[in-house]
């Protein structure tokens, strides 16, 4: 790994045990207790398409709110940083890259990557480029590959770059700042310490009979990532899948088929987003609300309203 904790020397396993137990924040009590900890650095995919001004308006916007690190400077696109990264990791200011994420391949190309064709392509199937997207050379898609893609590809630079923990997210998803950075020191502990760890708004399956997080906004390890990116097949992956594919769930269906224990993370209860603000007046109504009070309204941990009445019913969930 590019960075790790440095013990302090003079602390005491018992006195490090009490400031574990008193510190709300996981990145609090690491200060105390090493002398450089690293800082929590998260990939956010914004997921988005090509070829539509419904798309390109909304990665305008976007920018123009939640991606302006003029007012978060812990925020910035993924190629800044890289740039930081390589210039020097240990003073890094960025702690969240973002990306838009593009399926950029022609009709010719499969829908989820599996074969030995580059990752990525330099700009989209209508040649046009934007600096802080990523164009992933699969044919554009919702539900048949485009995530498992996007997953490979962050699970790919993860190591090199330090980055803990891959997050996908609807291009009508609304983050707070406030509530976004406090959940990350206070809630996402840095690899090694988040070994298979996955979240998001708690969402059933009846016919997988699993957890998923749902597809507005969820997040996993970085090595979780790779299982499901690089050690799962496209070919696995199919065979996995809900006989209608359906994005979110089998994006669980895939974490939950590791052998080894999975953390989920409920993210009901402290939420960070809110979704979905189709209209550009919309998400910046929400926008200038939540800058404001860093507050969203919380939800249900689980639904069970809404969710029991469709599986007794039988539904396709």
């Amino acid at each position: 790994s590019m960075m790790s904790y440095c013990s302090t020397t003079d602390m005491t396993r018992k006195s490090a045990q009490r400031i574990l137990l008193a510190e709300d924040s996981i990145q609090e009590a690491a200060r105390m207790m090493y002398s450089d900890p690293k800082k929590t650095a998260v990939l956010v995919g914004i997921f988005s398409a090509a070829g539509s001004f419904k798309y390109s308006h909304r990665r305008d916007y976007i920018r123009d709110t939640i991606l302006d690190n003029r007012l978060e400077p812990r925020l910035c696109s993924l190629k800044e940083f890289i740039r930081q990264t390589e210039e020097s990791p240990h003073k890094r200011v960025c702690q969240v890259a973002y990306t838009f994420v593009i399926g950029a391949g022609g009709h010719d190309r499969p829908t989820d990557h599996d074969d030995n064709e580059p990752l990525t392509v330099d700009n989209d199937q209508f040649g046009n480029s934007e600096d802080d997207c990523t164009y992933l050379n699969v044919m554009e898609n919702m539900e048949d590959g485009k995530s498992p893609t996007y997953l490979k590809f962050g699970a790919n630079i993860a190591n090199q770059y330090g980055i803990d923990y891959i997050t996908k997210m609807d291009d009508d998803t609304v983050l707070t700042h406030k509530n976004f950075f406090d959940w990350i020191d206070s809630d996402l502990p840095p690899t090694p310490y988040n070994t298979r760890t996955y979240g998001g708004a708690t969402r059933p399956s009846r016919i997988k009979t699993t957890l998923y997080g749902a597809g507005e906004f969820y997040f996993m390890s970085a090595d979780l990532a790779d299982y499901v990116g690089n050690v799962l097949t496209a070919g696995d992956r199919l065979s996995l899948m809900n006989s209608r594919p359906i994005e979110d769930l089998d994006m669980g269906t895939f974490v939950f088929s590791n052998p080894r224990p999975i953390k989920f993370v409920s993210m009901d209860q402290k939420k960070i987003w809110s979704h979905p603000k189709k209209t550009e007046d919309e998400y910046r109504t929400e926008w200038d609300a939540t800058t404001k009070s860093g507050w969203i309204p919380r939800k249900q941990v689980f639904q069970w309203n809404f969710y029991c009445k469709h599986i007794l019913n039988g539904g396709c969930f």
